[in-house]
């Protein structure tokens, strides 16, 4: 036996000695219901503290939780429909150089009547060796005198055979590879008339804008009721004014029930050589070339 269980069987033989007489068994009674109280007391008093400390755990992971479902709920998308129209397509043909402004004015029906009316303008370019310059901007009211906010441009280089697009507001520019897309067919342009289920195509003729001749062409397209989801007929039109000579339209009006009228119009056209610096990157702009993934700044 150790000496530890020897002092412990000690401790007993003595407390019953002292417990003998019917006075000290009342008292070691008494003694004992204290101690027993006491371990009750103290066993209650650590569980209440294991209590509190759980139900404040779960307090503060409620918490957690409701803040990151709040940040979650907040960050979600919201249904808003961004809707981007796409310019004029310029063709990265050589011997043709312009600079001019394409002008786009969008006449949006809404429900009950009436439209709502807005536009912007970019300054688009090309060189003699088929380098374009192009421009994205943000719609302003029609009535309005505010500069278009500019957005984006863009310089496609065909000898190089390269593209790059610079971002305005993070003053960024990433060059990717770059190939010649072909022109439009001059055979659907103007003179072509046709007609297939549901599309017809039929001449306006010619007439003469910004000093060049440019042919008419009007598309259309009909969609029975039913046959998109729609309920009743729908006609959609666009009106394609063709430059033979800068091999692009000059002029596009599109028609639609749902969006309205779209007008994109080159205006202040000027013939010949445009300015270099519209083919490079302003100075401040960091440049990506996403072919080969170096980064250069300018």
């Amino acid at each position: 036996m150790s000496q530890w269980s020897k002092e412990i069987v000690a401790a007993k033989q003595t407390r019953s000695r002292v417990c003998e007489s019917n006075v000290q068994k009342e008292e070691c009674k008494g003694a004992s219901l204290r101690r027993s109280s006491g371990v009750r007391y103290l066993f209650r008093s650590f569980a209440e503290h294991i209590m509190r400390a759980v139900i404040l755990l779960g307090l503060l992971a409620s918490a957690a939780f409701a803040t990151t479902q709040t940040v979650l709920q907040t960050s979600a998308a919201d249904g808003r429909i961004h809707t981007r129209i796409e310019g004029i397509d310029i063709p990265s043909i050589t011997a043709a150089p312009f600079t001019a402004r394409v002008v786009v004015t969008w006449n949006q029906p809404l429900i009950g009547g009436g439209t709502v009316s807005r536009t912007y303008y970019t300054v688009v370019a090309r060189d003699s060796h088929g380098r374009v310059r192009r421009e994205t901007r943000d719609f302003v009211p029609a009535d309005s005198n505010a500069e278009p906010p500019l957005l984006s441009f863009a310089v496609t280089d065909p000898v190089a055979g390269s593209r790059i697009t610079c971002e305005q507001g993070a003053m960024n520019c990433t060059v990717v590879d770059f190939r010649v897309a072909l022109t439009v067919d001059e055979a659907t342009a103007g003179s072509a008339t046709g007609q297939t289920k549901g599309f017809t195509r039929q001449s306006l003729g010619q007439q003469t804008m910004d000093a060049l001749p440019v042919a008419g062409t009007r598309e259309t397209t009909i969609a029975n009721s039913g046959t998109g989801g729609n309920s009743r007929v729908l006609v959609r039109s666009r009106d394609l004014w063709y430059s033979p000579d800068l091999k692009m339209y000059l002029s596009v009006i599109r028609n639609d029930p749902q969006m309205g009228q779209v007008t994109l119009t080159v205006t202040d056209l000027v013939l010949g050589e445009p300015d270099p610096s519209l083919f490079g990157v302003p100075p401040g702009y960091r440049v990506v070339d996403a072919r080969s993934n170096q980064t250069a700044s300018q």
